[in-house]
């Protein structure tokens, strides 16, 4: 990869989901750079395909002096239901502020990724509702990218089709036998896909589980593979930036009624029995970014990080996702299997999606996470500080005591050659149980001024660390039932002031 006297090539890879307001917290834990296999794209305005070869590199140019992570727990209600009492999670806001230094004679102009772990809070009263991010070098605002996690998925199963389809086309009875369900009629249907199937089993040797995946694929439609990459140049949220949007429904169609979790794993599924990396490239992407692919949180009790806990019912299963509030968690949804009895589907696809719910193994289960993406030149022989903040909601553990959690990956910190402390701060509504994965202490109490839209001089209790461990995530909860007794009601006026509240925070 060339690299130009001043431009620096960078690092910045790519994947999660985003249902824009899941009941999800999403964290990070330091920009890190980017590299690309095929050479810096800057001279092609092209953000590279986003494929598993990108994972990221090591910044050896910049040095980190020291991030300040500061983060609240807001008093917020949920947009529509200001004044009433509702018992939602908490709205938590997120700034992260890295005092940088670029002490080379040159300008270094660096691709930055930022993972951001579960969804970020959509500002529902501006004129384009978007991600609340916002990514500052002083007090320059710095345009930013959210890749959302349904992006990265739709990455994966364009990817998944193409290995499935080569395999298909190079395979002259596998092709043939494809080709006959594809084209058959109803009165033919039936004997094609026992053909196929008696062929994946007694001649490809594959288990009976993946076989009827396998037909269950030659029969769906997904409409035409587009191989286009996304351009770099021209990545905005829904409209602006077509081809990134369409990858969230592309090949996808009737397996929607599934949840788009289980259609990508479905997918990746199949795909693997061709190319046994294929199963493994989502996990690949996330762990490469310093994400556990299991769903965790940190006990209340203990402090000790174990897999989260929640508890769910048949009335919770059948609700609809709600458009503003934080109660929607589609990581549930890819547990168990469940078919959108509304889905506008024909009988012969529901017939199809209850037979990929029977044989597809549950596994593709790991905490949702978007890339922030941005691109920032640093002086030569300078110090700046850049702020990247957002506004999330609290996801739900039910193990006793029950909690609303936070997770903020700090993996991207180990991927500078210079990084110095972590300076940790945590605001929480006074009265409210609070517990952190890495000790804290106790830093007194302060009154207003930390959640927006709050009453005025309202107490929150201030927990501070420095955190010498840069690797793994950080997880932050609050008692869920002294959250939910708590009736202070707060209306959410705008979402502006969330994002100035977490934007002019002071850097220390």
């Amino acid at each position: 990869m060339c690299r130009t006297k001043k431009t620096g090539v960078i690092l910045m890879s790519v994947l999660t989901l985003c249902l824009l307001a899941e009941s999800l917290v999403m964290a990070n834990g330091g920009p890190f750079v980017i590299k690309y296999p095929n050479g810096d794209p800057a001279a092609k305005g092209v953000l590279a395909r986003l494929d598993p070869d990108l994972k990221p590199g090591r910044e050896t140019r910049l040095r980190v002096i020291k991030e300040d992570l500061k983060v609240t727990f807001g008093r917020e209600r949920p947009f529509g239901l200001a004044g009433k009492s509702v018992d939602g999670p908490p709205l938590a806001h997120v700034s992260a502020g890295y005092t940088i230094e670029n002490p080379t004679n040159e300008e270094i102009e660096v691709d930055f990724g930022f993972p951001i772990l579960r969804g970020i809070y959509v500002d529902p009263l501006s004129m384009m509702p978007r991600p609340d991010v916002n990514v500052l070098l002083g007090k320059t605002a710095i345009n930013n990218t959210v890749i959302s996690n349904s992006a990265i998925y739709g990455i994966i199963r364009r990817r998944a089709r193409e290995v499935i389809e080569k395999a298909i086309a190079d395979d002259t009875k596998l092709n043939e036998l494809v080709a006959s369900v594809r084209s058959a009629n109803s009165e033919m249907l039936k004997a094609g896909r026992k053909a196929l199937l008696s062929h994946l089993v007694d001649t490809m040797k594959w288990n009976n589980r993946d076989a009827a995946l396998m037909v269950e694929y030659a029969g769906l439609d997904f409409g035409q593979i587009k191989s286009h990459p996304p351009d770099r140049n021209n990545m905005g949220w829904f409209g602006a930036d077509t081809q990134l949007h369409q990858l969230i429904n592309e090949n996808l169609g009737p397996l929607a009624a599934i949840g788009e979790q289980k259609a990508t794993q479905f997918f990746a599924q199949i795909a693997s029995r061709f190319d046994p990396e294929a199963a493994a490239d989502y996990e690949a992407i996330f762990t490469a970014w310093g994400g556990d692919v299991r769903d965790r949180s940190v006990d209340l009790k203990t402090g000790k990080v174990r897999p989260r806990e929640v508890t769910v019912d048949s009335k919770t299963l059948g609700k609809q996702p709600s458009t503003f509030r934080g109660d929607f968690d589609p990581t549930i949804y890819a547990r168990v299997a469940y078919l959108d009895p509304k889905a506008n589907i024909t009988e012969s696809e529901k017939e199809s999606c209850e037979a990929i719910l029977k044989n597809l193994p549950v596994v593709f289960t790991f905490a949702p996470m978007n890339i922030l993406h941005y691109h920032v030149k640093f002086p030569a022989k300078s110090t700046h500080t850049l702020t990247v903040s957002y506004s999330q909601y609290a996801y739900s553990d039910t193990s006793s005591p029950s909690s609303y959690q936070l997770a903020y990956v700090l993996h991207p910190a180990s991927l500078w050659q210079d990084f110095g402390p972590i300076n940790l701060e945590v605001a929480v509504p006074e009265g409210i149980s609070f517990r952190a994965s890495v000790p804290c202490d106790n830093g007194g109490v302060k009154n207003g001024g930390l959640s927006p839209n709050q009453p005025p001089n309202s107490p929150f209790n201030i927990y501070k660390a420095q955190l010498s461990e840069k690797t793994g995530e950080l997880y932050l909860a609050v008692e869920a039932n002294g959250w939910k007794q708590d009736k202070t009601q707060v209306a959410l006026n705008s979402s502006k002031s969330v994002v100035q509240h977490v934007a002019q925070q002071p850097t220390k």
